[in-house]
C-alpha cells in the first residue's frame, strides 16, 4: 500500500511556521484509492474526477490535474484502472476510465487498512482527552494559499 501513516499529519511547527516536525494535511499518497473509489461508482473523464474529488473533499485541499493524471496513467500502468476514447457526445473526445476488478481489490484492501488505523487513531484519541480532557487537541495552523502544497 503506498502512502501509509508513517509521519505525524502536520508539517508547519509552532506557531504555523514551516519546516517544524508536523505536516500539513493530506496524507501523501490517498489519492490513489478516492480515485478507485470515485471509478468504482462508475466511468469518469479525468476533469470529472477532478470535480468529484472538490465536491466530497476527500483529499481536504486542490488536487494538481497534472498530479491527477500522472496518478490515473501509474494506476492503469499497473492495471488497476483502464481506460478508452469516448467519441459520445459533443466535443472534444475525452479518455473514459473504469476501474478493472484488481483495482477493486486494491480499494477494499485500501478500506480494510483504513479502518484498522481509524481504530488505532480512535484509540490514541480516547486516552489523548482521558488525559487531557475534551478541550486538550490545539488545530492545527491554517494556511495560505501560498503555504498550502496541492495535492
Amino acid at each position: 500500500m503506498q502512502g501509509g501513516f508513517g509521519g505525524p499529519p502536520w508539517r508547519g511547527g509552532h506557531g504555523g511556521k514551516r519546516g517544524g516536525w508536523f505536516m500539513q494535511p493530506p496524507i501523501w499518497g490517498f489519492l490513489q484509492p478516492c480515485l478507485l473509489l470515485i471509478l468504482a461508482e462508475g466511468p469518469q473523464h479525468g476533469y470529472g474526477m477532478l470535480e468529484q474529488l472538490g465536491q466530497r473533499k476527500l483529499l481536504g485541499g486542490d488536487v494538481d490535474v497534472g498530479n491527477l493524471y500522472r496518478t490515473l496513467r501509474r494506476m492503469e500502468a499497473e492495471s488497476l484502472v483502464e481506460s478508452a476514447w469516448s467519441e459520445a457526445g459533443t466535443g472534444p473526445n475525452k479518455r473514459v476510465y473504469r476501474i478493472t476488478e484488481p483495482g477493486r481489490e486494491l480499494l477494499r484492501r485500501w478500506a480494510g487498512a483504513l479502518e484498522q488505523r481509524t481504530r488505532l487513531i480512535n484509540r490514541f484519541l480516547d486516552e489523548f482527552h482521558q488525559v487531557f480532557g475534551a478541550e486538550g487537541a490545539i488545530e492545527p495552523p491554517i494556511l495560505t494559499e501560498d503555504e498550502e502544497n496541492p495535492i
